[in-house]
């Protein structure tokens, strides 16, 4: 706990009073400056431009940085993914290499067991 003799608030100054209220009045002379000056079509586009500037580096800043949408952030969470598409690429080819081999030799069986037929047949007709 804090003794009771350091939570004495001390009050403030006319003069510091004076400051802070003439320091509010300027930001809110500023901000009705800036409201007018939107009106006004040479400064409104300036104020576009500045916005779309603004927007530019926030969406830089955020792919740059290290926060959860950054392009590493992004990059990190897609990496199982990429692995895994690797992995099924990997076995797809082995997949199509051994099915090749087996057509080929299925094709010479098949090749095999026709001429087996035909000349099953052909003896068969001439023995007749």
């Amino acid at each position: 706990m804090v003794p009771m003799n350091e939570t004495k608030r001390t009050q403030r100054t006319p003069s510091e009073i004076i400051a802070e209220t003439e320091a509010r009045l300027e930001r809110l002379r500023l901000r009705q400056a800036k409201a007018e000056a939107q009106s006004n079509p040479a400064v409104a586009s300036l104020m576009d431009t500045k916005a779309d500037l603004t927007k530019d580096l926030r969406e830089a800043k955020k792919l740059l940085g290290a926060g959860p949408q950054s392009a590493f952030a992004r990059i990190g969470k897609h990496q199982s993914w990429i692995q895994k598409i690797n992995d099924e690429v990997l076995e797809a080819e082995d997949v199509l290499a051994e099915a090749e081999a087996n057509l080929i030799i299925l094709n010479a069986e098949i090749a095999e067991a026709i001429q087996s037929l035909v000349q099953t047949s052909k003896e068969l007709s001439s023995e007749a």
